[in-house]
């Protein structure tokens, strides 16, 4: 094999990723699948744009729907910039992966475990500052953060459904 299979990359990256979307709120639905169809460096090195963008309008929605109030701009602002760290770390792995050269079953093994491992640290960062912004929200506040995860679950839930 000389490039990423995008299919088994997306098959074996789903669970990790499809949880780090949904859970973290990082990425747009449909992204990410397109940023695993990439073969070649040079279409990855156009994914941090791509990315980024798409973590700015995650983050202007969660920011209306949940109408953050001028006190709360700083506690949302950390978990903005959490979102924003995660989104590089996760794009970094993609960037290294689309310029691999080992395909094997192992190199491929060693790869998912490190979207793994980046995922869970990535949701790990979230809690605190997004815990704290919670507290800090009014009940109405609170009901629409808990609507807005809910929604985020059921997209991909309807996504896993394909």
């Amino acid at each position: 094999m000389t490039g990423i299979d995008g299919r088994s990359l997306k098959n074996a990256a789903s669970g990790a990723v499809g949880a780090l979307l949904c859970a973290a709120a990082m990425i747009s639905p449909g992204l990410l699948d397109s940023a695993l169809a990439q073969t070649a460096p040079e279409a990855a090195s156009t994914m941090p744009e791509a990315l980024i963008d798409s973590v700015e309008i995650r983050i202007a929605e969660l920011h209306r729907a949940l109408r953050i109030m001028p006190p709360q701009e700083a506690l949302f602002r950390s978990y903005a910039n959490v979102m924003r760290s995660n989104a590089h770390a996760i794009n970094a792995l993609f960037v290294e992966r689309a310029q691999a050269t080992d395909f094997t079953a192992p190199a491929r093994l060693r790869w998912y475990a490190q979207l793994t491992a980046t995922h869970a640290e990535a949701v790990n960062r979230l809690v605190a500052p997004f815990d704290a912004l919670y507290q800090s929200l009014s009940p109405g506040q609170r009901q629409a953060a808990d609507r807005h995860f809910e929604q985020l679950q059921q997209r991909r839930m309807a996504q896993r459904g394909r």
